[in-house]
């Protein structure tokens, strides 16, 4: 079995074994996706309603929107959603789908008029449930695996290689303190029960299931001189394949305060409270090869890597909002919000199961067996700062546009841990990989009879990860999960009625989603090899139906 012996990765792997990494921007990405939801006029009209106001759902873009309430508010909202993840990995095609009911929103607004002649005329309060965020998908790869050329030879790519190289690198090789030798007592001790391989700092979790299973071995090889050298090795990887379903998601209470001054100015504030739920599984698998070093003959396996992880925590946030009609006569106005970085009070818990098989023998290794059973792991998370400003007009009462940019800096998320972890390794990956992101909407509203609406819009979220991010796994920690993707812009087109009949009203929704990403199931940036890449194309349609009564 070729093992690729790349030296100068040593001190960029170093950099990252100084402490046992936990989380990467890959997983702090999954908590910030800027997402579509609302009720279904907020979200017919493209999520474009922060400088029009008058809707429970801009209590989280622009709270200000809650002032142009004259009258008290209560609604529910129902969705349902499905999606497609249609995948290409070297020619091959694969198709995952996903669909399901949900409970969107439900709140309320309580409007008190104060006054025609005072200064304040309303004062308003509302509550409102929502979801932020939904993560329920599935997708998968498979294919054959790109090879490399070396010494004339093309092997196939594995990650198995991957750890062998692992292995070399933290301390195991040539010239270094540990050699293949007490890595083979080190396997062996674990294994006839005299030691906890899981516990030693030489090893991390990963390398340590693929010594335990086999997917990667230590052993002695002649070096220049004719001096015995420490070796390690991997398999080759005919064909690979992934599968994951991610479920659960993020869900937001918002409490909000707002007034109308003079019918000119409207000043809103909102506090949101976050409940984080989010669990996903993934299975990675190889069709294994090598040879035999005794007896040259060609040996088959496959290894299976499996990732359970569930991510749960609240959070807190403050978001500020003024609109403005700045002319007397004229029904234009302008907003603009300030949101506070989202304050997460996260814990991670995580498990894996490596599996080596062949006709005759199947070997396990599972991190739960190493005395702790599942793993936990605490730490806070800060998202950035947001900024939206927006403009809206009405056309008498029959028709209303609504125009905004919002701005996000992702690079500027933070992590940090309550017992004092230093996390600069983690935020500096976070900086180079994260980005700044805007967002553009635009929304319309017209009556076409009495109480008959037509509503349509167009969202557009520009792309988190910057194009050369990718996932550089801690070598030395307790992570197993080694997949990332890169996704591009979102585009969601909307469209939707909205029915009323006296104080109550029916509203109806659509959102067609389209967005791309490259998958890849793991990195060799480190190692100077081509990272495998499946380039995945999303499509989801969504419908929701609102239900409320004004008074």
């Amino acid at each position: 079995m070729k093992t690729f012996t790349k030296l100068y990765v040593c001190a960029a792997c170093a950099c990252w074994a100084v402490a046992a990494q936990a989380q990467t921007a890959y997983n702090v990405g999954d908590l910030m996706q800027n997402q579509l939801r609302g009720t279904a006029r907020f979200v017919g009209m493209g999520g474009a309603m922060s400088a029009l106001g008058g809707d429970l759902s801009t209590m989280a873009t622009n709270p200000a929107g809650i002032g142009l309430y004259r009258s008290s508010d209560v609604a529910v909202t129902f969705g349902w959603a499905g999606q497609e993840a249609k995948s290409d990995f070297y020619g091959e095609t694969t198709r995952e789908k996903t669909s399901g009911f949900s409970f969107d929103q439900a709140g309320f607004v309580y409007s008190s008029k104060v006054g025609n002649y005072t200064p304040i005329r309303f004062f308003n309060f509302g509550v409102n449930y929502r979801v932020q965020q939904r993560f329920d998908s599935d997708m998968s790869m498979a294919g054959l695996t790109p090879g490399v050329m070396d010494d004339g030879y093309e092997y196939g790519l594995s990650y198995t290689q991957n750890m062998a190289q692992s292995l070399y690198v933290n301390g195991l090789g040539p010239g270094r303190p540990y050699s293949a030798n007490d890595y083979n007592k080190a396997v062996e001790d674990h294994l006839n029960g005299r030691s906890n391989m899981y516990d030693d700092p030489r090893f991390g979790w990963l390398n340590v299931m693929g010594s335990l299973v086999g997917a990667v071995n230590g052993g002695m090889a002649t070096g220049e001189g004719g001096q015995e050298v420490s070796d390690y090795g991997g398999w080759n990887a005919d064909r690979s394949s992934f599968f994951s379903t991610n479920s659960g998601g993020i869900y937001a209470y918002d409490f909000n305060m707002a007034i109308n001054v003079q019918d000119r100015v409207y000043l809103g504030m909102t506090v949101g409270v976050y409940d984080v739920d989010y669990s996903r599984y993934s299975l990675y698998q190889e069709e294994l090869y090598g040879w035999d070093s005794n007896t040259g003959d060609e040996l088959a396996a496959t290894m299976e890597l499996e990732n359970w992880y569930h991510t749960e925590g609240s959070g807190v946030d403050l978001k500020l909002g003024v609109i403005v009609r700045p002319f007397e006569y004229s029904p234009f106005r302008v907003g603009l919000a300030i949101h506070t970085p989202t304050w997460y009070d996260l814990r991670d818990i995580y498990s894996a199961r490596m599996t080596m098989s062949n006709d005759n023998l199947v070997d396990v290794a599972d991190t739960r067996d190493n005395g702790y059973g599942d793993t936990a792991y605490d730490y806070e998370l800060r998202t950035p700062w947001r900024f939206n400003v927006s403009a809206g007009y009405t056309f008498g009462r029959d028709v209303a546009i609504d125009a905004e940019y919002e701005y996000a800096d992702y690079s500027s998320a933070k992590l940090t841990d309550p017992n004092g972890f230093d996390y600069s390794a983690n935020n500096e990956e976070i900086r180079s990989s994260l980005r700044g992101v805007s967002t553009f909407k635009v929304g319309m509203e017209a009556r076409l009879l009495e109480g008959l609406s037509l509503r349509l819009g167009y969202n557009y979220n520009g792309a988190m990860y910057d194009k050369g991010a990718y996932k550089l796994n801690d070598t030395q920690g307790t992570r197993t999960d080694i997949d990332y993707q890169n996704s591009f812009a979102t585009h969601n087109f909307t469209g939707g009625l909205g029915f009323r009949l006296g104080g109550f009203y029916a509203d109806l929704a659509y959102v067609h989603t389209r967005q791309k990403a490259d998958f890849y199931p793991y990195s060799n940036v480190a190692f100077n090899l081509i990272d495998p890449v499946a380039q995945i194309n999303y499509t989801g349609n969504r419908a929701l139906l609102t239900l409320g009564y004004r008074f």
